[in-house]
Parts: C-alpha cells; sequence; structure tokens
C-alpha cells in the first residue's frame, strides 16, 4: 500500500528543463507555497514552465546565453515594468 502512495507523491515536470536550471520550491509569509524555475547561477527566476521556454527560445533567437546574469529581456513589448535591481537607482 505505501508504495502505491510513493508513486503517486512523485510528481512529474512538464518537460525537461535547461540544464543548470532547478524547480524551487518558496514559502510566502502566510505559509503559501510556491514553485519556481531557478537558474542558481544568475538568481532568474520563472513562475511557469511556460515562460522560462519562452524565454529559452528568446535567448536561442537573440543569440544569448541564457546564464548571462546581466541578460534583460524587451519586458515593454509585453506590458511589463522593469523592476530595479538592487543598487541600482
Amino acid at each position: 500500500m505505501d508504495d502505491q502512495k510513493d508513486i503517486k507523491d512523485i510528481k512529474v515536470l512538464p518537460s525537461p528543463i535547461p540544464e543548470g536550471w532547478v524547480l524551487d520550491t518558496k514559502f510566502k509569509e502566510d505559509g503559501t507555497e510556491v514553485k519556481c524555475y531557478l537558474c542558481p547561477a544568475t538568481e532568474q527566476q520563472f513562475y511557469t514552465y511556460e515562460d522560462l521556454m519562452r524565454y529559452v527560445r528568446y535567448a536561442k533567437a537573440a543569440k544569448v546565453s541564457i546564464y548571462s546574469p546581466y541578460f534583460e529581456a524587451n519586458m515593454k513589448q509585453e506590458g511589463y515594468k522593469r523592476l530595479k535591481k538592487e543598487g541600482q537607482s
């Protein structure tokens, strides 16, 4: 019986994620669990698999590394505001 329960608890990712990226779990102050795809080397994170893969496709088309800590996507065209990084004014 316990073996069947263990199998149900295994979560299958939609598809493979890029090498070096991990599926991270964080908890908000209210205890809500939040999962995100994280690149530990650059601290970039995406909250959906689709967003991660959109970024990967964009990086390939623009011929930039998905591991670059200095990469900044053109978020204006997607309706996003750029967030300030620490140390920037």
